[in-house]
This record gives C-alpha cells, structure tokens and sequence, in this order.
C-alpha cells in the first residue's frame, strides 16, 4: 500500500507547540540542536539511541514559522499527526513510496520508466551496477530540480549499506532487521514539490496515492506497474492566463465603475449585456 516516505511542512504555529506535538511520536525521545539551513536559524531534532532522529523542525533565522521534516518510517505518522494536531499547515515536499517483493520485479517495473521517458522527453540518471552484480541499482526519472521526480531503487541493498563494514557484527545487525523484509525488495518512489501557495495547501489533505496524479507521465507509469487510474493534481507552477483573458481583466480593472453605474442605470446586468452588443453591432 502507498504510503509517505518524506513528509514536509510549514505549521503556523509556535515552534515549541510543534516540538511537543511531534514528540508523541515515540516515547523516550530526547531534543538536540543543529544549525539551520534554507534560512532557518536552527533546528531542533527530536530522536533516541534506539530510533536515532525521528523529527527535524527548523526555526528561526528569516521565517517567521517552523517548518517540519519527518522521512522513512517515521513520514506518514508524523503526517498522520500534523494533520490532526495542525490542519493549517502547507507542504513543500511529499515522497510517496510502493514496495513489490515479487523476484524480478526491479526488471518487470523498469520498462514502464523508460517507455514515459521516451514519451515525454525525461532525464533519465543511474546509480549502482546496472552490469554485473545488478545491486544497489536505482533509476531515476526527471531532473533534480523538477516539481516531479521518480525513482526506481534496490531498497535491500541500501538497508545493507547501512550496516557495519563487515563480519559478524554486521551479520548480527542484518538478522535483527531483516525478519520479516522480502528476500526481493524493490522501492518504486514518487517525489513532489508543489510549487504554487494553493497546491501546497491543497498536498496538506491529499492521500497518498492521489499525490501519484501530479503529472501525465507519472500516471501513465502508475497505470502501467499497478493499474490505477489517477485523477490529475495540480502542482506545477500555476496557470497562466491567455491574451484574451489577461485583456478582460485589464477591462474589469479599468472600466468596472463605469460598467457598475451602467448597471445601475439600466437596472440589470442583462440590458448592460443587450446595450453593449448593440452598440458593438454599430
């Protein structure tokens, strides 16, 4: 099931509101302090030995509101908790995430990345061996700094790279992670930066699979590897207006208390609408 794999936000709130929201995430957690980045003077991390940092707020500096970065396992509760606990809040960037276990399903999956690439004239980046031992591979789908990205990774393989350098210690550590994950461990992930004040907004509500919808060729790949069928979601940098259009705005700001006392006169919107085509058809 689909699900958040980073979770990002700006809350409206006092900074120590935030921290004591976030904090019920986990018990035991302890604060500590980091320098800013992106403006924020500081920001305040959230975390234990046995979980390690569960929470980021960043505050201070130039903005005048905390902002919130939860990822992995901890992105869609800590959703699940800022959209309870602060429903005014916008999101500067969502991961949504889908594991397959299935054996070859990086090689089934891939195909489908590379046919919307062609299609739509995507960059298309690697990482890992592609060649011989085919782990730790990763595709990756759109330019960094797009509004849409996807990739295509071996999460087994960079659990394992997490782990002690070698022996029996990182053998220990791997047994005590890996009861329960597939021996076939494939992540397909979508990120998403929404760049309007609306669709910020409006990514504050949406659920995880309809974040799939942000653009054409994500849903094509979507419908593609499982069949779903998304509704478009706005993400992009907004609408711009036609000629036609920017012009009829220039006319109501122009003319509008002239086009009102018309009105007025004439007693209904209607015969201001009759008298202008009349006197047009002159």
């Amino acid at each position: 099931m689909a699900s958040f794999d980073w979770y990002q936000a700006t809350i409206p709130r006092p900074v120590d509101d935030v921290l004591e929201a976030l904090s019920g995430l986990s018990e035991g957690l302890s604060l500590s302090h980091e320098r800013g980045m992106h403006g924020y003077a500081s920001a305040a991390v959230l975390g234990s030995l046995k979980e390690g940092p569960v929470a980021r707020v960043w505050h201070g500096g130039t903005h005048e509101y905390p902002h919130a970065v939860l990822s992995s396992e901890w992105a869609q509760p800590g959703a699940e908790l800022i959209r309870a606990a602060f429903p005014l809040h916008s999101v500067s960037r969502l991961d949504v995430r889908e594991d397959f276990s299935d054996e070859g399903a990086f090689d089934a999956i891939q195909p489908h990345l590379l046919t919307a690439a062609a299609a739509h004239r995507l960059k298309v980046g690697t990482a890992g061996d592609h060649l011989l031992t085919m782990k730790g591979r990763t595709v990756y789908l759109g330019a960094a700094s797009s509004a849409v990205r996807l990739r295509l990774y071996d999460k087994r393989e960079e659990v394992l790279s997490k782990l002690p350098p070698g022996g029996a210690e990182r053998h220990r550590a791997w047994s005590a992670i890996a009861e329960g994950f597939p021996d076939h461990w494939t992540r397909l992930e979508a990120q998403i930066r929404p760049h309007t004040k609306e669709a910020r907004v409006e990514f504050s509500t949406i659920e995880p699979v309809a974040a799939l919808g942000c653009s054409r060729w994500m849903r094509e790949v979507w419908k593609g590897v499982a069949g779903l069928d998304l509704l478009p979601v706005q993400v992009g940098r907004g609408w711009r207006p036609s000629d036609d259009e920017r012009a009829y705005r220039y006319l109501l700001a122009q003319y509008g208390g002239l086009l009102r006392r018309m009105q007025q006169d004439a007693g209904s919107w209607e015969c201001v609408g009759l008298q202008l085509g009349v006197d047009l058809a002159k």
